[in-house]
């Protein structure tokens, strides 16, 4: 199923994390082109996108996307690291509309940028917040909890 997918793109790692799901690791600068491929290709159709998933690696951000073929009954996982002063990557929200709460979500808890997204503001965390209480470096202190007094939120 993933062959032609393989030989397109530079996996830079594959692993199986549950029976039926494999995981992709691909460069950063493939991720639009790759789950465009995946979403339009006979032989995966991955007509669904079931999450974006972030993680703080300490030194760097792994962000993940689920993908599902309704199609093959089968899942995949397409992941890419990136810099942690960078944070910022691509929206894939013109690829798979509903990408656009992960995305926003993603941007209020971790700080990552999502280039070129519609609407790209905090979803869960009021504006005058400070932080990005997922990221390791993120120090809860007094200061950034007064925001439960916020008339905005």
């Amino acid at each position: 199923m993933f062959k032609e997918f393989e030989t397109k793109f530079d996996i830079l790692n594959k692993t199986i994390i549950l029976p039926n799901i494999q995981e992709f690791y691909i460069k950063k600068d493939n991720i639009k082109e790759a789950l465009r491929y995946l979403k339009n290709s006979p032989e995966t159709i991955f007509s669904r996108l079931d999450c974006i998933i972030a993680k703080d690696n300490s030194k760097n951000f792994t962000v993940s996307y689920i993908l599902n073929s309704d199609t093959y009954n089968t899942k995949c996982a397409i992941s890419y690291y990136l810099g942690y002063e960078e944070a910022e990557t691509v929206s894939i929200s013109d690829i798979y509309k509903n990408a656009t709460w992960d995305e926003r979500e993603i941007y209020d808890l971790f700080g990552i940028k999502f280039n070129n997204h519609p609407n790209l503001k905090r979803i869960l965390l009021p504006d005058s917040f400070k932080g990005n209480p997922l990221r390791k470096d993120y120090i809860a202190n007094d200061e950034r909890l007064k925001w439960n007094n916020d008339k905005n939120f």
